[in-house]
């Protein structure tokens, strides 16, 4: 993250968490001073914040959101004990009704009365909220990932034989873990997923983990014992929690608040519960960030990699935002467009075809003058979308930055998972693209050699000559690099910039300038059919060519 990007970042979340807290205290106004739970959850969304920020800093400003975090956290445990107890002068003016063994208030004949507390109350409206209606979308409506589709149909084809299940002790719970980059279409295939279990008459829960997080302290253990017991009550059915990165967050964590540990510990305390009872439940958890959950839940789920869509979920959604509505002119195809997106997510996808169409719709009214008539001419394709105003609007667009996630998920991959869980998952890797790419794997010898060193045989898709590389006065870099099946036109993609790589023959050549402080970078190399390989290289500051000026 650049240093421009760092301190946007840092001015947001500083202006939220000082939002946050007026809230809090507006919300203890309006309640004539007494503590109450709103003024508690907006405190509590002010420590998060403050934590967030003294993950990104460094020295005094770190310490300072830590105590900001701390200071924060003992007034919640404060306010806290307020709400859960009686003050004197309550316990003046009130009279105690006795309670039965469940802790139910008893009538002064002795009966128990069924009324519930306000809190209970609450907790029933939003369980009710968790279960979904069936997803108007099936796999059908899933283009491309066939090997995670096959998967799933799997688990939906065994759901039915619980008699052979049985018979074998095969664990009726399955349990999925789905990781990937921002806007891979996990959401979507999952949905897909539920409307083919519910044509089997099982139930679909689906909450976003951080409207859980986002009540006040105390209730979102509550609330998340109450999920797997739900779960429980009405299995079959499928539990799905998105954003579980806030949910079962990470013990392990630097500076992690009191109460964000004890929901992880209700979390897999509930996990624990269903295990336990064998219940016929898909749970299916999802998370852009698998380092920020704790490692307790991995061990409990299969990890299942979402790549970025793929040649043909990209033309497939190409296809989806333009076909009815524009007619393509003369050879132009949306396999075309699919080839000249690599490593484009579906939020891209959109983005950018909303840029055409808003191109389109202002040349098309200023034509026609009038909306009727502009429709009209679009849907008898007399006014069409062609390669030059796409190839326009693409050569301005830039897609969303995905390499410093794509290397966190990577590193992530390397420290927490063995090589033996990615042969049983055999899912493609997060961070590919899925596009084809050919298995022929040809002997590659890299062209530039030094000081008689021994030539390296690599049959990598793609790695670089030399891993560090020092800086040319003017402040770039040439990176050499071979592949396996490295062949036409080459770009690569480093810290957002799309660079064309020159052909050498026997290796690559690209011209890269590095920010001040980038010290190193992720390379992706693309290919014609897309994503190809990528590596990882160092920069050294290029050193001084006046000697007598170095000490």
């Amino acid at each position: 993250m650049d240093e421009i990007r760092w301190l946007e970042r840092l001015r947001i979340l500083e202006n939220k968490c000082r939002n946050c807290q007026r809230d809090a205290f507006e919300a203890l106004e309006k309640n004539d001073n007494i503590p109450n739970e709103t003024q508690c959850s907006y405190l509590q969304q002010a420590a998060d914040l403050e934590f967030e920020m003294s993950e990104i800093t460094k020295g005094a400003e770190k310490e300072h959101h830590i105590r900001e975090k701390n200071r924060l956290d003992i007034k919640i445990k404060e306010i806290r004990s307020e709400i859960d107890g009686v003050s004197p002068k309550k316990q003046n003016n009130t009279v105690k009704k006795p309670v039965s063994e469940s802790g139910s208030a008893m009538r002064n004949d002795g009966s128990v009365s069924a009324s519930k507390t306000k809190e209970e109350d609450e907790l029933d409206k939003l369980s009710q909220k968790w279960f979904k209606e069936a997803p108007k979308h099936s796999f059908e409506n899933v283009s491309g990932m066939a090997k995670l589709k096959n998967k799933l149909k799997m688990c939906l084809d065994d759901s039915k034989a619980t008699e052979l299940s049985d018979y074998l002790g095969i664990p009726r719970l399955n349990s999925y873990f789905f990781v990937g980059p921002p806007g891979c279409g996990k959401t979507f295939i999952i949905e897909a997923f539920a409307h083919e279990l519910m044509e089997e008459n099982y139930k679909f829960i689906s909450i976003l983990g951080s409207d859980i997080i986002s009540r006040y302290v105390g209730a979102a253990e509550k609330s998340v014992t109450r999920l797997f017991e739900e779960a429980d009550k009405n299995a079959p059915c499928i539990v799905f929690i998105d954003e579980i990165d806030s949910l079962c967050k990470n013990r392990s964590l630097p500076n992690l608040p009191e109460y964000a540990a004890n929901i992880t510990t209700s979390f897999l305390t509930g996990y624990n519960r269903i295990h336990s009872n064998d219940s016929q439940i898909i749970f299916i958890a999802a998370t852009n960030y698998p380092n920020r959950v704790d490692v307790a839940m991995l061990d409990r789920a299969e990890i299942v990699r979402v790549p970025l869509p793929d040649k043909e979920a990209r033309e497939a959604a190409f296809r989806k935002h333009f076909e009815k509505k524009v007619v393509l002119q003369g050879n132009f195809t949306f396999g075309e467009m699919a080839e000249k997106t690599p490593m484009y997510n579906y939020r891209d996808i959109e983005r950018l075809t909303t840029a055409i169409k808003r191109s389109i719709f202002r040349e098309v009214l200023d034509l026609c003058k009038d909306s009727k008539t502009a429709v009209q001419i679009l849907s008898e394709g007399k006014f069409r979308l062609n390669r030059s105003r796409f190839n326009e609007i693409l050569g301005k667009f830039k897609p969303s930055p995905k390499e410093t996630i794509l290397r966190d998920l990577r590193r992530w991959e390397r420290e927490v998972l063995s090589e033996k869980q990615f042969d049983d998952v055999d899912i493609e890797r997060l961070y590919d693209s899925n596009d084809s790419v050919s298995d022929k794997k040809e002997t590659v010898i890299p062209a530039e050699t030094t000081d008689n060193q021994e030539i390296q045989v690599n049959t990598k898709p793609a790695y670089p000559l030399k891993e560090n590389y020092t800086l040319n006065p003017d402040g770039t870099a040439e990176i050499l690099f071979s592949g396996a099946d490295l062949t036409g036109d080459i770009q690569v993609c480093i810290s957002g910039c799309y660079l064309k790589a020159e052909n050498c023959v026997e290796y690559y050549r690209a011209v890269y300038s590095p920010e001040p402080e980038e010290k190193d970078a992720e390379v992706f190399v693309i290919g014609e059919k897309g994503y190809i390989g990528d590596f990882h290289i160092g920069f050294t500051p290029p050193t001084s060519d006046n000697s007598a000026s170095d000490i």
